[in-house]
């Protein structure tokens, strides 16, 4: 469909496409000729990281301070340091790229570079924005220079070397060694840096040869090759210039930064050492390990000490429980561990005469004078030991007490000793951390001056920059078919969007592509003179278009023996009351017997156009019970086409047609006739022919080229998907094959004469 309708557009406005052609082909050829032409400067640049020796057996290796220290670049983002305005306002203002200077003026002027005669310098800018000036300079009387600027006003001749007082800057002229300056004339442009920095960046680009790789290929676009290449190679030397300084200036940074930290460091580890020494002076420590060793060995002895007095004393008491009982006559060990001279003599005595009485004893009675002596002496003997004994053991008591207190001292001292231990421990932590951070920062920094001292960039240039022979822009072949492409589609936009433009129909695309309901006719223009007749041309286009549409209609009502077809449309003037007329005469020229029924009751216009008399008709049916024989009338067009004309107009001509007798006319007219042709209402005003709809068997929904509003297509499918009419076809009217976007058969004037 839409190739059919381009084509159609190519067949009516050919004139105009040829026009468009025309143009763009002439603007296409002048611009090849008269723009400037552009070289394609291009080299590549390898872009790489700074290598990274990190020791992996630091501490800090991973994360940490190396995360501070680290100087590795992201490659992916150097493109867009490349691409960098920055970058080009470096290059600009190196080699003055604001300044251009030409052969010639105006449209046919051509940029010069090396074999310029002279050389213009800018100094002692006046303003803070520099507008865009182009002075006309050529060679003067007595070998002088004359510039000239008819907007400013200059016209004024100087010698080279002079400065030049211009409006917003002075400027220059210095001569070339060994150039000589021809009497021709030359120009030059000045502009602000930052407008020569937009300027050249559009020509510029910088882009990544391959996702895998880190190899930028770098394009310029120039007016000259040489200055081009220039340029380019000057972005890369500055670029890996501007690398170098950035790196000496992080290098720098980091210095700054380690021996910040070298002082904040060696000044903790100061502080750790003094508090160390601190601690151990104010504890009494001077090998830890070795202390605690002498205090548990100390404290096992005063122990074992403290163990043996007690077993001393329990014997002590032992032994004074036996000498406290008279009755016991046993003699007392020597070996008792009672370590008194006192206590030996005043033992052995007591043990003497113990032996001495058993001996009397076995001689002598109880009684006896030396029994009693040696009882005297034993007594005597006893009280002595006794007093030993006591004097002993208060020795032996004082002497305990004091070990025990010499050794809870020891334990408590034992007990501290871990304590200390992991003060000391903390210390030593602290200390070895700090020791281990100042190595490492004394390590990264003659790492860090060791890079300083390498001047050698991590990126370098693999492709120098080279320009093109020939010019690479403008491209001709490919201007000249964007010139046909626009010659088309210029022409073809402007035809669619006067039609976009448009509220009326004006194709069978503006149809379609609102409503999917079926097209069945399209109806030919038809002239005034020829539509002033009751009848039609037996060869017009309106003629063969009610033909077609009767073919249509034969095909769809085949199996009804007799159709009944309401005609209606959205707004007066659309053509349905002609076609009623006209489809009538067609079906009744096949020998069909067709009735035109006027229900039209608000603006009755077919019984006019047919000449036949409205004075009785539908309305007289209804309302005064005329017979259905008196009101069908012979149509005037045909002798077998007949009309019921819809009699004097009523004020409540809606409510006729809800009368029951609307239907059994249908039914009577459809006994009697092969076709009932019903000439209703327009829809889109009054709901009349919803009303009929019910007693049909086909509605006709007429459209009219450039009549009919888009919107009122939204009518069409109201009725078809909310009212329920599935019987529903279009018919377009007035339509004139020879201009419009419509598509069909049989429509051939002509065709077979």
């Amino acid at each position: 469909m839409y190739a059919k309708n381009l084509l159609l557009q190519l067949k009516n406005y050919w004139y105009f496409f040829i026009l468009g052609l025309i143009l763009f082909i002439g603007l296409a050829y002048v611009y090849n000729q008269f723009s400037t032409k552009q070289y394609l400067v291009s080299s590549t640049l390898l872009l790489q990281q700074q290598p990274n020796n990190n020791d992996a057996s630091s501490a800090f290796a991973n994360g940490g301070a190396t995360s501070a220290l680290n100087m590795d670049e992201v490659i992916k983002n150097e493109g867009d340091v490349l691409r960098s305005r920055t970058l080009m306002t470096e290059v600009v203002q190196k080699f003055h790229l604001n300044i251009r200077l030409l052969s010639g003026s105006g449209l046919t002027s051509t940029e010069i570079y090396d074999e310029a005669p002279f050389g213009i310098n800018v100094i002692n800018t006046k303003v803070d924005s520099v507008k865009r000036r182009e002075y006309v300079v050529h060679l003067a009387a007595n070998n002088k220079i004359h510039i000239e600027n008819t907007d400013e006003g200059i016209s004024r001749s100087v010698d080279f070397d002079q400065k030049v007082v211009l409006p917003q800057y002075d400027i220059v002229f210095a001569r070339v060694a060994g150039k000589t300056m021809s009497s021709q004339e030359y120009s030059t442009q000045i502009v602000s840096e930052d407008d020569a920095v937009t300027t050249l960046l559009k020509s510029y680009d910088a882009e990544f040869t391959d996702k895998a790789t880190t190899t930028v290929g770098l394009t310029f676009y120039y007016p000259n090759s040489k200055k081009g290449e220039l340029i380019l190679q000057a972005l890369m030397t500055q670029y890996l210039a501007d690398n170098i300084r950035n790196k000496k200036e992080v290098i720098d940074s980091t210095i700054n930064f380690i021996n910040t930290r070298l002082a904040v460091v060696g000044g903790e580890l100061t502080d750790i050492e003094k508090n160390y020494q601190s601690y151990r002076s104010s504890n009494n420590i001077t090998d830890i390990d070795e202390q605690s060793k002498l205090l548990v060995n100390n404290a096992s002895d005063y122990n074992n000490r403290y163990e043996q007095q007690k077993i001393q004393l329990s014997i002590i008491n032992s032994l004074k429980k036996r000498l406290n009982s008279p009755d016991n006559t046993q003699v007392i060990p020597s070996s008792l561990n009672i370590q008194t001279a006192s206590f030996s003599a005043s033992l052995a005595q007591y043990n003497d005469l113990l032996n001495q009485r058993a001996k009397q004893r076995l001689s002598y009675t109880e009684t006896h004078p030396d029994i009693v002596n040696l009882d005297q002496q034993i007594h005597l003997a006893r009280r002595n030991l006794l007093q030993s004994i006591d004097s002993y053991e208060s020795e032996m008591q004082l002497s305990s007490s004091g070990i025990g207190r010499q050794n809870n001292i020891l334990n408590n001292i034992i007990k501290g000793v871990p304590g200390k231990q992991r003060s000391i421990m903390d210390f030593s932590r602290q200390q070895d951390l700090k020791q281990q951070l100042y190595v490492y920062l004394l390590q990264k920094r003659e790492e860090t001056s060791m890079a300083k001292a390498s001047s050698m960039p991590y990126s370098r240039i693999v492709d120098s920059a080279k320009s093109s022979k020939e010019p690479a822009k403008p491209i001709k072949p490919l201007i000249y078919l964007m010139s046909v492409f626009l010659g088309f589609l210029v022409p073809f936009g402007v035809i669619n969007s006067k039609k976009m433009m448009q509220s009326r129909i004006s194709s069978e695309n503006d149809i379609e592509q609102f409503t999917d309901v079926t097209i069945i006719g399209k109806i030919g223009h038809q002239s005034y003179k020829t539509r002033s007749k009751s009848h039609l041309v037996l060869r017009s286009q309106v003629t063969e278009s009610l033909r077609t549409l009767r073919t249509k209609l034969r095909n769809i009502l085949e199996d009804k023996r007799s159709a009944v077809i309401m005609i209606t449309s959205s707004v007066n003037g659309e053509g349905k009351t002609f076609l009623t007329r006209n489809l009538g005469n067609t079906l009744a020229m096949t020998g069909k017997r067709v009735v035109l029924v006027e229900l039209d009751l608000r603006k009755p216009k077919l019984s006019q156009r047919l000449g036949v008399d409205n004075q009785v008709g539908f309305s007289n049916y209804v309302l005064d019970d005329v017979p259905i024989a008196d009101i069908i009338k012979p149509g005037n067009i045909h002798e077998n086409c007949f009309v019921v004309p819809s009699g004097p107009v009523m004020i409540n001509a809606g409510e006729l047609l809800l009368d029951d007798k609307l239907g059994y006319l249908i039914d009577r007219l459809r006994s009697e006739f092969d076709y009932v042709i019903i000439d209703s209402s327009p829809v889109g005003l009054v709901s009349d022919a919803l009303v009929i709809q019910k007693y049909v068997d086909l509605t006709m929904y007429v459209c009219r080229h450039n009549y009919t509003n888009k919107a009122q297509i939204e009518i069409i499918n109201e009725i078809k998907n909310k009212d329920n009419v599935d019987n529903l076809y279009l018919v377009i009217n007035d339509v004139n094959f020879s201009k419009s976007g419509y598509f069909g058969y049989g429509y051939g004037v002509g065709y077979g004469s």
